[in-house]
This record gives structure tokens, C-alpha cells and sequence, in this order.
């Protein structure tokens, strides 16, 4: 029971931390998304990470650092590639509900998931597409529908070789890692917009999130 005190704070506490203010009804949804996750993840690996700080930090604080690094627009569309259980696209959308997002995640046992995640919270305007990028690609939807395209499970270069074709005009791309992303070839036909660097809550390390933008003819 102890637990179930301590995690508002926990949430509230690191949330803050990097800037972000979370309503008491925001809160109330991380604290259900990390019990679902916990739960489903004991018969399906949907996370190594399973620690309440940890799922906090590495998951929900992480993803929703986005929001320091570049300002989006109301009723943005949001393309998360390799959403597994939802990251970042689920806890951007618990804390931007005016956003349309879009989730790609080729796991049948992760799409369920994602699945009863966003009807358990409601969440509206949230697509969940099953299959991997090449196969979302070839769906009409796809073609310059987004004003963003971000991932953190797949390689940049991976979204930089067709991102360009995902996004309207002035789209950009969101980069999560644990290092700078210059000096690295596969960004030529990419400019970097703006980097946004931060330590991770109770020291969970150093973290960097890049916003690129397609030079034009890319």
C-alpha cells in the first residue's frame, strides 16, 4: 500500500523535474498505464524496464521531454514508428490530448496492448496501424500526412531514408538517444532544428533529443 502513496509524487516530482506540469487526472492515467504495463507484462515482453521509478523515468518522463525541444501545435498529427507499448506516442497524448496520434508497431501482442490501453483511457484520435514502417508506407494515410514522425526504438537513419515522405511541408522529425547526434553521415540529406539536452530524474543518465527537418529535395 505504500506504494500506492508514493506514486503520485514520483510522477508529480519527476515530471517536474524537467518542466512539465501534469494535471491530478494526468497523473491518475500514468499511474493505471504503469499497473496495465506491469500486469500484461508478466506474460507478455513488452519491457525489460519494470521498476515503478524506472517505468517513470525511462519511459513516461522520457517521452514526454519532447516537449521541451520543440513546440507543437495544436491538433499536430504525430506518427510514432516502433511504439511497442506506447512510447512516446501514449504519454504525449495523455499530456496533449489535442494531438492526433498515429502508432506503428509490427508486435500483434503489443498492438493488444495498445489496443486496450487507448480504449481503457478513451483516448481519441489515436490510430494503432499493425505491421512495420514498409509495410504503414504503402497505406494512403501515410504519404505527407504528418506534421512529426519520432521513434525511439528504431535507428534515425531508418526514419530519415523515407521520413521526408511522411511529412507535410515544414514536418519534423523527433530523435531520442543518450548521445549528440552530430557528425554523423546519415543526416546530410536532414538539418538539425534544435537539441534538447537533459539529465534523466534520480540520476538515470544524460539524455538528448534532436528535432530534424528534411533539407528540401530530401
Amino acid at each position: 500500500m505504500e506504494q500506492e502513496v508514493v506514486l503520485p509524487s514520483l510522477i508529480q516530482e519527476c515530471s517536474t523535474n524537467i518542466g512539465i506540469t501534469l494535471s491530478s487526472e494526468q497523473v491518475r492515467l500514468f499511474i493505471e498505464y504503469l499497473r496495465h504495463l506491469q500486469s500484461w507484462n508478466r506474460s507478455i515482453n513488452l519491457t525489460t524496464i519494470i521498476s515503478d521509478e524506472e517505468i517513470v523515468v525511462k519511459h513516461f518522463v522520457d517521452s514526454v521531454a519532447a516537449l521541451n525541444a520543440v513546440t507543437i501545435n495544436s491538433g499536430s498529427r504525430l506518427l510514432d514508428v516502433g511504439a511497442g507499448a506506447g512510447f512516446p506516442g501514449v504519454p504525449l497524448k495523455i499530456v496533449r490530448p489535442d494531438l492526433s496520434i498515429t502508432l506503428v508497431e509490427p508486435s500483434q501482442k503489443k498492438t493488444s496492448f495498445l489496443r486496450f490501453i487507448v480504449g481503457l483511457f478513451r483516448l481519441e484520435n489515436v490510430d494503432i496501424f499493425e505491421g512495420n514502417l514498409d509495410r504503414f508506407l504503402d497505406t494512403l494515410s501515410a504519404v505527407g500526412s504528418y506534421d512529426y514522425v519520432t521513434t525511439r526504438a528504431l535507428k534515425p537513419n531508418l526514419i530519415m531514408n523515407v521520413g521526408a515522405n511522411l511529412l507535410r511541408p515544414g514536418g519534423m522529425a523527433i530523435f531520442y538517444s543518450s548521445q549528440l547526434t552530430s557528425g554523423i553521415s546519415f543526416l546530410e540529406p536532414w538539418q538539425v532544428v534544435n537539441r534538447y539536452l537533459f539529465d534523466l530524474p534520480r540520476g538515470f543518465g544524460k539524455r538528448c533529443i534532436s528535432i530534424c527537418s528534411p533539407l528540401p529535395g530530401a
